[in-house]
Parts: structure tokens; C-alpha cells; sequence
């Protein structure tokens, strides 16, 4: 059995569609033992906040749904940069679910009453596409395999430190996995999510930078990866307790003020 089966999330508010497509799902994955776990929500909001409590590997997804919809819940998981696959279901045939389904990265994108081979056809082959359930990653599952890629997966952050729109996503395809696994890959074994580690070796960079060079503020920023000066600053203080130039004067008995000029320059004769 692998430590991480693959997790599919079936979101569907008539009951007996959702019932009907959970246990499709579930007997085609008796051909896969061990290797997948599925889990049903009655409605956008259920599945979103399922989405954001474990890494979703596969999303079968009904559209019109009251309270949020298919097109809705899938708008917020991408903007937390969460890019799991997904196949839409929709009774309407209309044009515009279909082109902003195609926006959001949807996989496929089918018409209700969905026919049982039609849906199975379908995951296989968005499966086959993004390699879920490969054998190549499931392999990852070795501890040797582990390791190894977060090696990679460390090292190709630090060349990507200095690049403010760097994502999980970019990580995840340079060491060819899906991006929900190594998160949670990631997390065992740095103990820190990506995002947090990202953020600490950046102000690890930044200090080296304070420390060692007398580079103004907003350079310091930007040559560590900050969006810009005022954020690099709101999260300098709030993970270190001080200010960059507050930093800088305490470490560094030689310290540049932002102005260029050493401190304690004024009155110096020269």
C-alpha cells in the first residue's frame, strides 16, 4: 500500500447523482487497491472547504449548484494556486460554462445523465495526460525516491529565490510530480509548507544582503524575491521582530544608512 493514496473529490448536490457517480468511481478503483481514496461533498462550499483541508488529486464536479457553483468553487481553489484537474458536469449545453471551464484548466467537461464507461473513458484519459497514478510517481513513494526529489525540489528554489511570481506549480513541474503530492511531500520532509520555506529562505537572503552589502532597502527587496520594498518590510518584522534597517544597524557595527553614508559620519573631519 503507498503512503499516499491519491484522493478523489466528487462534488454534487442531487443525491442521487452524487451517489450514483461515487460508486462508479469507487468500483473502478477496486482495479487500482490502495492506490485511491474518494470522498463526495453535497455542494460547492462542502467541497471547497474539503479542497483546502487535504491535497484533492482528481475533482468530478457538477456546475449549477446553489450557494456557489462547479465554476465558482474552482475560481477559488486556482486562486490559491491549487491546479487539480477537474471534469465538469453540467445538464446545459451552453457555450459560456464551456469557455470558462477551459480558462480554469478543466480537463473535460460533460453532459448530464453522464453515462458510467463516458465518465470512466474520461478520468483514464485525463489521468494518462497528467500521469496521476503513474507508476513513475508513485514511485516517489520510496524513501530514496523522497529524498531525492526534495533535493531537487530544494535546490531548484534556491535558483528561483530572486523570482517574485515563482509558484508550487513551476516546482511541481520541474520535478514532475502533481502539485497537491509534493505539497504534502514537502511538508513531511521540510517540516515547512513550500510557501513558508519560500518566504524563510528569502529573508535568509535578505539578511545576507543587509548584513554584507549597503544596498538600499527596496534593492535588497527586490534581489531576494519581494514583490516590493513595503511587503518586504511587513514581513521582515512581523517573522523577525525589527525592520530591515533596524536589523542592519544591530548586526553590523559598520552599517550603511539608506543614504550611502556610514553611521556616525556626521561631524567626522575629514
Amino acid at each position: 500500500m503507498t503512503d499516499h493514496p491519491y484522493f478523489m473529490l466528487i462534488v454534487e448536490d442531487e443525491p442521487a447523482i452524487r451517489e450514483g457517480l461515487l460508486n462508479t468511481m469507487k468500483s473502478w478503483g477496486t482495479k487500482q487497491p490502495d492506490i485511491w481514496q474518494f470522498a463526495a461533498a453535497e455542494s460547492g462550499v462542502e467541497g471547497l472547504e474539503i479542497a483546502r483541508s487535504r491535497p484533492v488529486d482528481f475533482l468530478i464536479c457538477d456546475i449549477r449548484m446553489p450557494g456557489m457553483s462547479g465554476i465558482e468553487m474552482l475560481e477559488k481553489l486556482r486562486r490559491e494556486d491549487c491546479d487539480t484537474p477537474a471534469i465538469l458536469l453540467t445538464g446545459y449545453a451552453e457555450f459560456e460554462y464551456a469557455r470558462k471551464a477551459l480558462t480554469l484548466g478543466v480537463v473535460n467537461y460533460l453532459l448530464k445523465p453522464v453515462d458510467q464507461l463516458q465518465l470512466i473513458a474520461a478520468v483514464e484519459e485525463a489521468l494518462e495526460k497528467r500521469n496521476i497514478g503513474a507508476r513513475r510517481q508513485r514511485e516517489t513513494d520510496s524513501p530514496a525516491m523522497r529524498h531525492e526529489t526534495i533535493r531537487k525540489a530544494l535546490a531548484y528554489i534556491a535558483e528561483r529565490l530572486a523570482d517574485p511570481k515563482f509558484t508550487l506549480k513551476e516546482l511541481a513541474d520541474h520535478v514532475h510530480l502533481n502539485a497537491n503530492y509534493l505539497s504534502v511531500l514537502f511538508k513531511e520532509n521540510t517540516g515547512l509548507t513550500f510557501s513558508d520555506y519560500l518566504t524563510r529562505q528569502r529573508l535568509n537572503l535578505a539578511k545576507r544582503l543587509l548584513i554584507g552589502t549597503d544596498k538600499k532597502i527596496y534593492a535588497v527587496a527586490e534581489e531576494a524575491g519581494f514583490s516590493s520594498a513595503k511587503y518586504f518590510i511587513k514581513v521582515f518584522r512581523d517573522i523577525e521582530g525589527v525592520t530591515p534597517k533596524d536589523f542592519r544597524a544591530s548586526r553590523n557595527a559598520g552599517a550603511f544608512r539608506d543614504d550611502g553614508k556610514p553611521q556616525g559620519a556626521e561631524g567626522v573631519r575629514p
